[in-house]
């Protein structure tokens, strides 16, 4: 069976990534037309989240881990791993002793579509992590996936280099060649939000607000 390993990709701009620090990922969801999301079942390990980086993505079989180890050893500081696990429930594919390791690298967090264990360790930690939930069982090693190959997480297409935004709501995709749209149309929305709530304050409903259609 063949498999993709690409050690390294281009990616987007420093400055521009930490201009996306402080937007909510519903605005930038809504400014990619409420699409970009991954599924609710994408959970934040930790409450008051915050997560922000370049995807480095991982093609893994179902509770193996063996592709994520290697990753580890290639990812560069500010990455965030992207690991497509396919959902599986039944073992994890991270635990604590890769998040030591993550955080000497440098990396901003790990998204997986599937288990972690170690979870008391990992939630008192300061490594963001965002998955499906946690299980005692841990991973195979001998299956081969793919590293740096655009893969599906969670119901989303994740290139190399995207940028990766988490926060209490769960997790958003921006694709690299349209980062700078998005950025211009959240900060638009940002100042729309904050003229509703001014109109609510004065009393107007939102349905005047949102020109929704009359009840009857």
């Amino acid at each position: 069976m063949s498999r993709w390993i690409h050690e390294d990709f281009p990616r987007p701009a420093p400055e521009l990534v930490q201009q996306f620090i402080d937007i909510p990922t519903s605005i930038l969801s809504d400014s990619m037309n409420r699409f970009q999301a991954m599924d609710a079942g994408i959970r934040p390990l930790r409450e008051n989240a915050k997560l922000l980086g370049v995807a480095f993505t991982v093609q893994a079989m179902e509770s193996c881990n063996w592709e994520a180890h290697h990753a580890l050893a290639l990812a560069k500081p500010g990455d965030v791993l992207v690991i497509a696990a396919r959902g599986g429930m039944n073992n994890a594919v991270w635990g604590h002793v890769m998040t030591a390791a993550a955080k000497v690298r440098g990396l901003a967090g790990v998204v997986i579509d599937g288990c972690i264990r170690d979870t008391a360790e990992n939630r008192a930690d300061t490594l963001p992590i965002y998955c499906r939930g946690s299980a005692p069982g841990g991973p195979h090693k001998g299956w081969r996936g793919n590293i740096n190959v655009p893969v599906a997480c969670a119901g989303v297409v994740v290139h190399p280099g995207d940028l990766i935004v988490g926060d209490d709501d769960g997790v958003v995709v921006i694709p690299q060649d349209k980062a700078e749209e998005v950025l211009a149309e959240a900060k638009t929305r940002i100042a729309g939000e904050e003229e509703w709530y001014r109109r609510i304050a004065a009393g107007e409903t939102t349905v005047d607000i949102l020109g929704l259609d009359d009840l009857r």
